[in-house]
């Protein structure tokens, strides 16, 4: 679905990514980590077409991403920013919903239709008439995944969506998500630290560090690579370092998994 080749970017004299290729298979979900400063949010947002590489290229279904129109890229590919507010301004729920709906040329009932299904999937549809900043957090969260979702872009990409979130909180976007890669095939990115739901949702981990990508492949294995080096690039998730120092094989990545294990 995505083939990322070469690809480097620049902020003045700081190089983010320094030639990064990787790809990433349709109806997969992918978890992107690393620490603070590792390039994952711009790798993200190249991918998205809002940044242009310095060199390299990044093709989306085949398509130049930075070719492509904001109108076709949107239906190719969608991104939610870590802080939802950056991203919704209309009068009420529903009219966020809509906005980009009409952008697209969507109109009259299959509008309405799938705006309603989506105010339904992510529990919004009481909401509907009630202005977007009256919403906790979490709602606001839920409608900045819903206005792009609703488009019904291939690709998903969500930028630490569980930030600030308690617990709960933080599993319900991460079940919406889940939800969308099931249920419509969407190929879904996590941008995000949370690495105890990176274990529980993830299929497939792109670690980074320093502007590259370090260590990649489907998540378990990861995980077991990561526990067998002395410097770590990034930090288990509490259920794996548990099966590490009890010698589990396979190594657990939930609590159910490490239950069962016993």
């Amino acid at each position: 679905m995505i083939e990322v080749e070469n690809v480097s970017f620049q902020y003045g004299d700081l190089r983010a990514l320094q030639d990064v290729t990787q790809t990433f298979t349709a109806g997969d979900f992918i978890a992107i980590i690393g620490r603070n400063g590792s390039g994952k949010t711009t790798l993200s947002r190249c991918i998205a077409g809002f940044l242009k590489p310095a060199s390299g290229s990044i093709h989306v279904d085949g398509l130049i991403i930075h070719s492509l129109r904001p109108r076709r890229r949107v239906q190719l590919i969608g991104y939610v920013f870590q802080n939802p507010d950056h991203q919704i301004f209309r009068e009420t729920v529903e009219e966020e919903i809509l906005f980009g709906l009409l952008n697209i040329q969507v109109r009259g009932e299959e509008a309405r239709d799938r705006t309603r299904r989506i105010l339904e999937r992510l529990e919004l549809d009481t909401k509907r008439d009630i202005h977007p900043f009256r919403l906790a957090r979490g709602d606001r969260q839920r409608l900045a995944i819903a206005a792009v979702a609703v488009l019904e872009p291939k690709v998903l990409i969500v930028d630490e969506p569980t930030t600030g979130q308690d617990p709960v909180r933080a599993r319900e976007i991460m079940g919406v998500l889940q939800n969308l890669n099931k249920e419509k095939g969407t190929t879904v990115i996590v941008v995000t630290h949370a690495m105890d739901l990176v274990a529980e949702y993830a299929a497939t981990i792109v670690a980074m560090a320093s502007g590259r990508v370090i260590l990649n492949g489907r998540t378990r294995e990861v995980f077991r690579q990561v526990a067998a080096l002395d410097k770590p690039p990034i930090s288990l998730p509490p259920i794996a370092r548990l099966g590490v120092k009890l010698g589990l094989d396979p190594l657990p990545l939930t609590v159910d998994e490490l239950v069962a294990a016993q």
